[in-house]
């Protein structure tokens, strides 16, 4: 089955444009340190590295939401962070990338999860992250935390034509909220996209999932990453959560699509495996949810074969490998169309 032609994913990419998405999930401050190593301590063997610059920029679930934006679809946020500096930072980071609170739950007995990713290289080098720093603690939710959640939730689904799920296992898609999203999306009737780190089979009825490789063995308990049991995996997967669509992603070896009533399929890398080794660690952080919403987008927009497209576009997501939390936006998906005419192969 041949993939579709410029024309029509630019005409795809243009009927896309201004829908409004809800992204429910974990809220994440990405925080960067940046530094030039110039030698080694004599106090131990580390770098010392002189600093540059600091920078912070919304992750998890709100990364989702930035590539909502960046693609030309109108957020709709939801999520918990706590009342302390790290929720203030966090708070500033969405309204400087447009991204409204409306929808965002600040809790006084909650704590902010902060991943500080240090990167270092010399002067004339790219910078490389070196180590990362998490804060924040998984807790239960209480009755009256899932239900202000679950409120927030209904209100913003009401107005979406989308709802996009990205869970990292931090709290927020507990049970009860994750029933809450799924039901409301049935009674909208429309698409369910879920990016989950955990809890991969707890949410039936989901039109697509998004794993990685690794996710889908630890959900399964595969004995490897041989491509014969991840196929069989994508397909039990697939049947399991009763979805449309399962993608996998696999760093360097591609991705694997599993669709109802079609031949699953493999879908190569763009460009050399070595290059996709060296940014994987980089380009991690981001591109799961770029598949994520570059799914949801296309479903969104009421598209009947919305997985052959897909396949074509997949090369505007794999430009998300950098050394920040990137967004794939709707013009950088307009220049790479030319270039992304793809083949795919039977799984």
């Amino acid at each position: 089955m041949s993939a579709p032609g410029r024309e029509r994913l630019l005409e795809l990419i243009e009927r896309i444009d201004g829908l409004p998405v809800a992204v429910v999930g974990d809220l994440v401050l990405d925080r960067y340190w940046v530094g030039r190593s110039s030698r080694i301590s004599r106090e131990a063997p580390v770098l010392i590295l002189d600093f540059e610059e600091e920078r912070v920029v919304p992750g998890g679930a709100a990364n989702a939401a930035m590539n909502v934006r960046s693609l030309g679809g109108r957020s709709r946020l939801v999520g918990r962070v706590g009342r302390d500096g790290s929720g203030t930072a966090l708070a500033g980071a969405l309204r400087s990338n447009g991204l409204s609170s409306r929808w965002v739950v600040r809790h006084a007995g909650a704590s902010t999860i902060v991943k500080t990713r240090v990167l270092a290289g010399s002067r004339h080098a790219s910078r490389q992250q070196i180590v990362r720093l998490d804060r924040g603690h998984r807790r239960p939710f209480t009755g009256a935390e899932e239900r202000a959640l679950a409120a927030r939730l209904r209100s913003a689904v009401a107005g979406a034509r989308a709802l996009l799920l990205s869970d990292y296992g931090y709290g927020v898609l507990g049970p009860a909220v994750r029933r809450a999203a799924l039901r409301a999306a049935r009674a909208r009737k429309i698409p369910v996209v879920v990016d989950s780190r955990y809890a991969l089979r707890s949410y039936r009825g989901a039109t697509l999932l998004t794993p990685n490789e690794h996710e889908v063995a630890e959900a399964l308990h595969l004995p490897s990453l041989d491509a014969r049991v991840l196929r069989r995996a994508g397909e039990e997967l697939r049947r399991r959560a009763e979805a449309e669509a399962v993608w996998i992603t696999r760093g360097s070896d591609g991705m694997m699509l599993f669709e109802r009533r079609m031949t699953s399929r493999r879908i190569p890398i763009v460009g050399s495996s070595d290059v996709a080794d060296v940014q994987e660690v980089e380009k991690a952080v981001g591109q799961d949810e770029s598949f994520a919403e570059l799914g949801r987008r296309v479903q969104q927009a009421g598209e009947r074969r919305p997985f052959e497209d897909l396949r074509a576009a997949h090369r505007t997501a794999l430009g998300t490998g950098c050394e920040w939390i990137a967004a794939v936006s709707s013009e950088r998906s307009t220049v790479a169309v030319p270039r992304f005419i793809t083949t795919t192969d039977a799984a």
